[in-house]
């Protein structure tokens, strides 16, 4: 830790010049008094002459002090940078690049154990009379593993035949419990539930289905948001399905990681998202020209909580783009 001037050393220069100042003030309209030949005591002169030195050494001794002290703290940290920190940069630079190392392989283990315990679950033990004991697909976790598919595809189909010829207000809360099944399926089938980064995935649908359900529906009708829903709910799972594997098994489908730069798709992706405040801020123009200046025929109205869940939303998308295009120069960074 860097020395420095400590509090009672400069509580101790502050007293010492605010007692200067206060001899001198008692002091000096007696002096010129006496000297000047308006007061008759001149027997004080002495006394009050000598507070009036007093004074003025010890404001003078107090005002040099302040003075070195500050070159003092200044030279403490010039020398600190120019000559402490210039011989420790490589060292700090090292511990730095090595923690980053050390996190990765740190990382890397987790994802292995992982990949390891998800295979010996779906793996069964094989004893053949003579020969040494292998190990197959268990058959059993394989069928169960469909069926459960099967299930989740056909309640799928239902769930949005069933929107389509009975929409209600109820639909957002369906669309949200569809995703958040398929959400959970997934996730169990990779064994991720005690990852914390999976829950970002979870939120994704519960903040943007609202949003997107009730502007779809005042823009285009419920047939419509029904058919977006459905194509969101592939995209979503084909999404989720392959950032488990890359996390799990460290390859995407079909070999893409060869071929996709991961964090310039991070910033992409931002910059997508840092659309919707934009929107969201243009709509509101929009709407207030269209209450108190000219009446916008073609443009929709919106409620006030529809106008604050939009600002939410905004809200989310404009920090989580700021958090996806820094995490590239951050990962830059540490490439560095």
């Amino acid at each position: 830790m860097r020395p420095g001037i400590s509090l009672i050393e400069k509580f101790s220069i502050v007293c010492l010049l605010c007692t200067a100042l206060y001899l001198i003030y008692l002091s000096f309209a007696n002096v010129i008094d006496i000297l000047s030949g308006k007061s008759g005591e001149p027997d004080n002169f002495i006394i009050n002459f000598t507070l009036l030195l007093i004074g003025l050494c010890a404001l003078w001794g107090g005002i040099n002090l302040t003075r070195r002290t500050i070159v003092r703290e200044q030279l403490i940290d010039t020398g600190f940078e120019k000559e402490i920190y210039t011989r420790l940069e490589p060292v700090l630079e090292e511990i730095a690049g090595t923690q980053v190392v050390i996190n990765s392989i740190e990382e890397r283990l987790n994802t292995m154990n992982l990949n390891i315990e998800r295979l010996g679950k779906r793996s069964v033990e094989l004893k053949i009379p003579g020969s040494d004991p292998a190990f197959g697909i268990d058959i059993s976790q394989q069928i169960s593993r469909f069926l459960r598919l099967v299930i989740l595809i056909n309640f799928s189909l239902i769930l949005l035949i069933f929107l389509l010829n009975v929409w209600g207000s109820y639909a957002i809360l369906a669309f949200i419990g569809l995703y958040s099944v398929w959400w959970l399926e997934i996730t169990y089938d990779f064994h991720l539930l005690q990852r914390s980064s999976i829950w970002a995935w979870l939120f994704i649908p519960i903040l943007v289905i609202p949003f997107t359900t009730i502007m779809g529906d005042i823009f285009y009708g419920n047939n419509i948001v029904i058919g977006c829903m459905g194509i969101g709910l592939v995209i979503y799972v084909s999404a989720y399905y392959t950032w488990c594997k890359y996390t799990i098994e460290g390859v995407l489908l079909f070999d893409l990681d060869n071929n996709i730069n991961t964090s310039q798709l991070r910033h992409t992706a931002g910059k997508v998202l840092m659309a919707f405040p934009v929107i969201f801020i243009l709509v509101l123009v929009l709407q207030i020209i269209s209450v108190n200046v000219y009446n916008l025929a073609w443009l929709p109205e919106f409620s006030l909580d529809q106008l604050v869940l939009m600002c939410i939303l905004s809200i989310f998308f404009f920090i989580l783009s700021i958090k996806l295009r820094h995490k590239k120069k951050e990962k830059r960074a540490e490439t560095i």
